[in-house]
């Protein structure tokens, strides 16, 4: 998580009646960080994993490194430093040649790559032609390599249909620009209202807007204006816990998150308490069938608990996790995240004839703390 700045409340309808919360990243500089450090010269390309992501963000630095313990060469690219990037790729060859380094991406795995985080040009055309370029390379880059992991997964209604669908329950959900004639026609006495794609806008590169989930009650809800643009009203769940649960390839990770508002690890993130949390048999098997549904290799689960019932809210597949594992300690996700890399990088060795890395004990690799600051 990153620390807010503060921000206008006439924006947004008011933030959808929250405080407002803004997220500056601009001081953050992009670079493009190679492990080993240094290009090696040879002429055929080396087998690499390619991570797109950006400067503000300190999952992939963790990543890299325990991949780097691992033995897996990896390039990781932040959005933030594109436009000084040397390429140059040949269509239907399989390598790609980076700041004079020669490579045959083998995963390729990009999150927040996003063409908003892109440095803009005097001349809005030429910044909205390069942003979105590079947007569209780093997403067709997964065409080169064996293995990837996509930057967009199903959108939040296709999520709450498809988990009913599979029979994991759902809060009861109306998508509306009149909040207040939906709250009417629903029970209850609390509502959640959401914004239908992400929790985020960047109104300019590096400066994020939120527009987070908010509680109202019925009461205040059905005095609230309608509004140009739809919302999600959800019924308010009552529930004993709510868990964060990462999917990484099959196996899960929890983290018990006792939030007093939807928004608190924005606002309050050193007063949430983070706790790791054994995983639910239903729960594991409702974030498996999910994961499977909707042909995840990771994602990041909110769901609730109700007794031996289990709520689905949402999954990110871009969902960070080092907020996470700072708050409760350890980096259980982290190296579930490298070891799920190094398979697929192995793997792809295998598939193109190349002999692979000795294999080491994982344990012995990961052991290690991870140096560098925690975000």
């Amino acid at each position: 998580m990153l620390a807010p700045v503060g921000g206008s409340a006439n924006d947004l309808p008011s933030r959808l009646h929250g405080p407002p919360v803004t997220v500056d990243l601009r001081s953050s500089h992009g670079t493009v960080s190679w492990s080993p450090p240094k290009p090696d010269g040879a002429l055929t390309a080396t087998p690499c994993v390619v991570l797109a992501d950006r400067a503000g963000c300190g999952e992939f630095a963790v990543l890299q490194t325990m991949l780097r313990r691992l033995g897996v060469p990896s390039v990781r690219i932040d959005a933030e430093g594109v436009t000084a990037l040397d390429l140059s790729l040949r269509v239907g060859d399989r390598a790609l040649t980076l700041d004079g380094r020669r490579i045959a991406p083998t995963v390729v795995w990009a999150r927040h790559f996003s063409p908003r985080a892109m440095p803009g040009a005097a001349d809005p055309a030429l910044t909205m032609v390069r942003a979105d370029s590079w947007a569209a390379l780093a997403r067709q880059l997964a065409s080169l390599a064996p293995s990837n992991l996509p930057m967009s997964g199903p959108g939040h209604l296709e999520q709450l249909a498809g988990a009913a669908r599979a029979g994991v329950r759902v809060p009861e959900t109306t998508v509306t620009t009149d909040p207040a004639a939906a709250a009417t026609r629903m029970a209850g006495r609390r509502f959640v209202v959401k914004v239908v794609d992400e929790h985020f806008v960047e109104t300019a590169p590096g400066l994020l807007v939120g527009v987070f989930p908010q509680i109202a009650h019925r009461e205040e809800l059905t005095r609230r204006p309608a509004l140009d643009f739809p919302v999600m009203v959800q019924e308010y769940v009552e529930h004993d816990s709510e868990l964060r649960v990462y999917y990484v390839d099959g196996a899960v990770h929890a983290y018990a998150v006792a939030k007093p508002s939807p928004d608190s690890p924005w606002r309050d993130g050193a007063e949430v308490p983070v706790t790791t949390a054994a995983v639910p048999a239903a729960a594991a098997e409702a974030v498996r069938r999910l994961a499977e549904l909707w042909g995840l290799a990771y994602g990041a689960f909110d769901l609730l608990l109700r007794g031996t019932e289990v709520v689905f809210l949402e999954v990110n597949v871009d969902g960070d996790w080092r907020w996470f594992e700072s708050r409760a300690g350890g980096t259980a996700v982290s190296a579930a995240a490298a070891l799920m890399i190094r398979k697929r990088h192995l793997d792809a060795l295998r598939s193109a004839g190349a002999p692979p890395p000795i294999e080491i004990v994982d344990f012995l690799l990961l052991g290690a703390p991870i140096a560098g600051r925690v975000r």
